[in-house]
C-alpha cells in the first residue's frame, strides 16, 4: 500500500487533474463495479505493452452473470479461479464480496487482501484507463480501511495515514469518494486539520460527480445548520439529488432519509426544491457520470 501511495503522488505532480466521464471496467451499470466513479487520468507520457490477462476471460464474464442472476455460489467460484489466474477484476469483485458479505460472510481481511492484491498492479503510467481505475478505485477502498480500522481483521484506525493517500488520491485523479471521505474529515477535524471551509470545497467537488453520500452528506448539513446556515429547501435539494444519485440495494438510508425530510416540509417548499434540484442535475447530470450500461 506504502509503495503505490508513494506513486500517486508522483503521478499527481506529473499528471494534474482531469474529470470526465469514462466508461467503467464493467459492462453493467448497475452492477458494483459501477462504482468507478467519472474520473479520467490525464493521458501518461509513457506508453507500457498491455498486460497479457485480458480483463475480461470467459470466467469473469460467467462469474459475473452469475453475480448477476444471484447465483453467488457459482460466482465465488469462478471469480476465484479468475483470481488464481492473476486477473484484478475478479480480485477486485472477491474484495466486495467480502467486504459487503455478498453470498460469503463478511470477512475484512480477506476483502483487504484482495483490494491489496488489486492495489499492487497500480502502475501511474498505465495505458488501460479501465485498469488504471480499478487499481486507484481498490487504494480507496484501502485507505477507507485506514481510516476506520476493522479490528476483526486486525486492521487498527489511523486517520492520518487514511487522510495522506486520499488526498494523494484525490489529486491525482479526482476520485470522489476521496473527496468526500476528505470534506467529512476536514469537517470533523479526523486526521487532519479541522477545516470546515475546505471541507464543504471538496463535498462540492464530489457532488458534482454526482457521489450520493456527498450529496446526502450536504443535505444533513443544510438540515442541521451545521457549517452551512440552515435551509430546509436546500437539504431537501440535495437529498433528491442522492436519491437519483443512489442505488436503493447500496443507499437504502440515503432513501429512508430522503422521505424523512421531504415529509416534513411544505409542498411549496418541496417544489422550490425539484426547481433547484433540476437545475443542477442539467448542469450536472447523473447519467453522464455514472457508467455507460449494455451487455
Amino acid at each position: 500500500m506504502r509503495w503505490c501511495i508513494r506513486h500517486v503522488a508522483l503521478a499527481a505532480c506529473a499528471m494534474g487533474v482531469m474529470l470526465a466521464p469514462a466508461t467503467a471496467a464493467d459492462d453493467d451499470a448497475k452492477g458494483p463495479l459501477s462504482e468507478f466513479y467519472s474520473y479520467l487520468p490525464a493521458a501518461p507520457d509513457i506508453h507500457l505493452p498491455e498486460f497479457s490477462i485480458p480483463f475480461w476471460t470467459d470466467d469473469l464474464k460467467k462469474a459475473k452473470r452469475a453475480y448477476k442472476s444471484g447465483d453467488y455460489e457459482r460466482a465465488l467460484r469462478l471469480f476465484r479461479r479468475s483470481s488464481d489466474d492473476g486477473n484484478i477484476v475478479a480480485d477486485w469483485y472477491l474484495g466486495h464480496m467480502y467486504s459487503q458479505g455478498v453470498g460469503v460472510a463478511r470477512d475484512d481481511a480477506m476483502a483487504y487482501s484482495y483490494y491489496t492484491r488489486v492495489a499492487e498492479h497500480y502502475d501511474p503510467d498505465e495505458t488501460d484507463p479501465n485498469r488504471l481505475k480499478i487499481t486507484v478505485d481498490a487504494m480507496v477502498r484501502l485507505a477507507d480501511y485506514q481510516r476506520t480500522g476493522a479490528v476483526n481483521a486486525g486492521i487498527q484506525p489511523d486517520p492520518r495515514a487514511a487522510a495522506q493517500s486520499y488526498l494523494k488520491i484525490a489529486t491525482a485523479y479526482g476520485h470522489p469518494a476521496a473527496q468526500y471521505a476528505l470534506g467529512v474529515m476536514s469537517i470533523k477535524g479526523e486526521g487532519v486539520k479541522k477545516n470546515p471551509s475546505q471541507g464543504l470545497k471538496w463535498l462540492m467537488a464530489s457532488a458534482r460527480k454526482r457521489y450520493a453520500p456527498a450529496e446526502a452528506y450536504l443535505g444533513d448539513l443544510y438540515w442541521s445548520g451545521q457549517i452551512v446556515t440552515a435551509d430546509r429547501t436546500r437539504a431537501v435539494m440535495w437529498y433528491i439529488l442522492a436519491r437519483e444519485s443512489a442505488r436503493p440495494e447500496d443507499n437504502p438510508e440515503i432513501f429512508a432519509r430522503a422521505g424523512q425530510i421531504e415529509a416534513s416540509v411544505g409542498v411549496d417548499e418541496r417544489i422550490e426544491a425539484e426547481a433547484r434540484a433540476k437545475v443542477w442535475d442539467d448542469q450536472y447530470p447523473a447519467e453522464k457520470v455514472r457508467p455507460a450500461s449494455g451487455d
